[in-house]
This record gives structure tokens, C-alpha cells and sequence, in this order.
């Protein structure tokens, strides 16, 4: 494991995360995460042709385009291949995919990120 994963998959590092602040330093003030929820786009996204939703820099949920991602207050985005990042201020948790190789995609994602993600929220449940 190289360094850098050895630090990211530290407890330190877990607990920075879940932290509104680090080091007493607050990165995005209460007013900057409420602007990504707030509803700025919400119709045909013309580049990647499907519904859409916008905030400021992700997306809330939109059940067509991300049917695996309960509609709440929960931000999201993803990458052509297969790769996404969904994070849930309530529940104080972000989880992210990357893979080593693309694969088959739909507009809702790989069949394995769908799973991943419906196999975390059964688990925050």
C-alpha cells in the first residue's frame, strides 16, 4: 500500500472527514454546503441527454438519473467509466468509487456502483 492510501484509510483521517472543521479551521461555512442543495438547473442535462438537477458543483438526486440515491438531502456526482462520490451531510457520510478500468455505463451509473451504493444506504438504515 503506498503512503498516500495509508493515510487516507487512517482513523485520524476518517475522523478528519466526518469533522465540520479541521484543525479548528472550517473549509465551507453552513451558508456555501446549503448553496449545493439549492435547486439551481432541474430538466434535460443536453450533453449527457437525462434529467438532471443542479445545485452549485453537484447534483442532488434525480430518480431517473440516480435512482440508487434516496431523494434527501444528499449531493452527487460521478464520472464516465463508472466513478462517483455521493455525499450525506445528515448522516455525516461521503463514500466515493474510482475504478481501475471503465465500464459498461448507463446514465445511472455501472451495475457496480448501482450495488455499492444500494448496498451503503441499506447499511446506514
Amino acid at each position: 500500500m503506498c503512503r498516500l492510501s495509508r493515510i487516507c484509510a487512517s482513523d485520524k483521517a476518517r475522523t478528519r472527514a466526518a469533522a465540520s472543521s479541521i484543525a479548528g479551521v472550517r473549509l465551507l461555512s453552513r451558508d456555501t454546503v446549503d448553496l449545493i442543495f439549492c435547486e439551481q438547473v432541474n430538466g434535460i442535462d443536453l450533453v449527457l441527454a437525462m434529467p438532471t438537477r443542479w445545485g452549485i458543483g453537484f447534483a442532488p438526486p434525480h430518480p431517473e438519473a440516480a435512482p440508487d440515491i434516496p431523494d434527501e438531502r444528499i449531493c452527487y456526482w460521478g464520472g464516465w467509466g463508472g466513478s462517483t462520490v455521493v455525499m450525506n451531510p445528515h448522516c455525516r457520510t461521503t463514500f466515493a468509487y474510482v475504478m481501475n478500468k471503465m465500464g459498461q455505463v448507463t446514465s445511472a451509473g455501472t451495475d457496480r456502483t448501482r450495488r455499492y451504493t444500494q448496498l451503503i444506504y441499506q447499511a446506514l438504515r
